[in-house]
């Protein structure tokens, strides 16, 4: 089924793309020579260089087809092996919407109910949980906090014990008031899995999900296994590429422990779009912002990051071991990034919309548009007041409640170290689809992007302006591939 190219050593691009594995009939081939260089290929190279990963897959879907399936750089840089589209990665939080899809799954048997209190269904929990259910720990709107932060990698934790720690954490919040990543809510969901279904959470996943859909290299991870074609991982460490340590053996992985492939994930992509796993009334819950105790939305549904890019829905997830999976339903695309460099700033998500922005130009990213001229220089301004403001340890003015009440635990805060603004540079403004835009439970009528230029550096921001141009949302961009600031 599989056509392999190797590039030969007089290809300009031979250095880090390895492979290209193409699907019969689908997928093209794609050139990568001096005379011929394929603009994704250069754009990938760009990133790789720039923050030194040394390892990268990537698969693009186009309405239901795989498009794309190519490899870059090594998976072992001991041993000097270079990554393939067969090679195994560790998903990270990745994983996550393969627990929600199978609670999903439990859910259309009727033996999950998604209101109910995660007691209904594991015996031991406190009575201070009593108010979480299924549905707030599938959505991040439930979160505990541990006492301690102990943990020995030489040590295997089984299920047993690591309820019983989790059991002695406390509420951060009463369920449903705000959204919070709680990792190990997803730990919880799994033993849900385990006793509804009565089968291990390994064993579920592979009968129910990986062997119909065609997975044939994807497991859950058991770190005493080996594990054929698996890479090795990294991260940066004194400002040098370091193994990334993650080795702690825990016997429900189910928050983190899918290993897989750019080409397995691209065949769960089409069988989740297809309905073959869950219903299309499954997968609009799971594809729906929450809704918090006040009546507002966050955007993360069940088990998926749902945030908009250029205005157009986005259903994605990412992993802390530099991997992710986005979906553009409106334009009929996904593309999955897996990466062997984790543990840093978050970077596959922002590489998988530049190649995003390559198969569709309404998706181009912000560090991709060119300067155009501003029609509005008096909002830009004001923009560049909030900026600096914030940059000044200031509680920005015209801002919604929305945004005002998440922001002082936001990743959006990190462009508060960069002082001096010197200028903001308008590039595009994209005007809400029809249908509406809501963004953290404020509808948005213009989203706006712009280049900033400080005295440290340069990066790209985005606003989600509201009809009386109070800031909705923020977020800022790093030019990848680029010389601008990189955090």
């Amino acid at each position: 089924m599989w056509r392999q190219i190797t590039v030969g050593e007089s290809d300009m691009c031979s250095h880090l793309r390895v492979q290209s594995v193409l699907v019969a009939l689908a997928i093209p081939l794609w050139g990568c020579s001096p005379s011929d260089t394929d603009p994704v290929d250069a754009y990938i190279e760009g990133v790789i260089g720039k923050h030194h990963i040394p390892g990268l897959a990537l698969a693009v879907v186009k309405n239901g087809e795989i498009v794309r399936a190519e490899a870059y750089g090594l998976a072992n840089m001991e041993l000097d092996v270079p990554v393939t589209p067969e090679s195994v990665f560790e998903l990270a939080s990745v994983t996550k919407p393969f627990t929600a899809t199978a609670i999903m799954m439990l859910v259309e048997e009727g033996k999950v109910h998604l209101d109910s209190p995660i007691g209904t269904y594991l015996v031991g929990t406190p009575d201070s949980w009593h108010g979480v259910t299924v549905r707030h720990l599938l959505g991040h709107t439930a979160s505990m906090s541990a006492q301690t932060r102990e943990r020995d990698d030489a040590k295997d934790y089984t299920t047993a014990e690591m309820f019983e720690a989790i059991t002695q954490w406390k509420l951060d919040f009463e369920p449903g008031e705000r959204w919070q990543y709680f990792d190990l809510g997803y730990f919880l969901l799994g033993m849900i899995i385990e006793k509804q279904s009565g089968q291990r959470y390994r064993e579920f996943l592979r009968e129910r999900i990986f062997e119909p859909t065609g997975m044939t290299k994807t497991t859950v991870i058991d770190q005493w296994e080996i594990v054929e074609d698996r890479v090795a991982g990294y991260t940066i460490r004194n400002g040098s590429l370091a193994h990334i340590r993650r080795h702690t053996q825990i016997e429900l992985p189910s928050s983190f422990g899918v290993l897989s492939t750019v080409i397995d994930l691209a065949k769960w992509d089409v069988a989740l779009a297809s309905e073959r796993l869950v219903s299309r009334s499954s997968l609009e819950q799971m594809w729906t912002p929450v809704r918090l105790a006040d009546g507002s939305t966050y955007p993360y549904g069940l088990g998926w990051l749902l945030m908009d890019h250029r205005g157009h829905r986005r259903i994605a997830h990412s992993g802390d071991t530099g991997t992710y999976i986005g979906r553009f339903p409106e334009q009929g695309l996904t593309v999955i990034v897996l990466t062997n460099l984790g543990h840093v700033q978050q970077f596959a998500w922002h590489l998988a919309l530049g190649v995003a922005g390559h198969y569709d130009p309404a998706l181009v990213p912000p560090d991709m548009l060119s300067q155009r001229t501003d029609p509005d220089p008096g909002r830009t301004e004001q923009l560049r007041g909030f900026l600096t403001q914030l940059a000044s340890g200031v509680e920005p003015g015209g801002m919604t409640n929305g945004l005002r009440a998440i922001l002082p635990r936001a990743s959006r805060l990190r462009v508060s170290s960069f002082k001096g603004i010197e200028s903001l540079d308008h590039l595009a403004c994209d005007q809400v689809p029809e249908g509406g835009l809501e963004r953290l439970g404020t509808s948005v009528s213009l989203i706006c992007h712009y280049r900033v230029t400080t005295g440290q550096g340069m990066f790209y921001v985005t606003f989600w302006l509201t009809a009386d141009s109070r800031v909705a949302d923020f977020m800022p961009f790093r030019d990848l591939a680029g010389e601008g600031l990189d955090w």
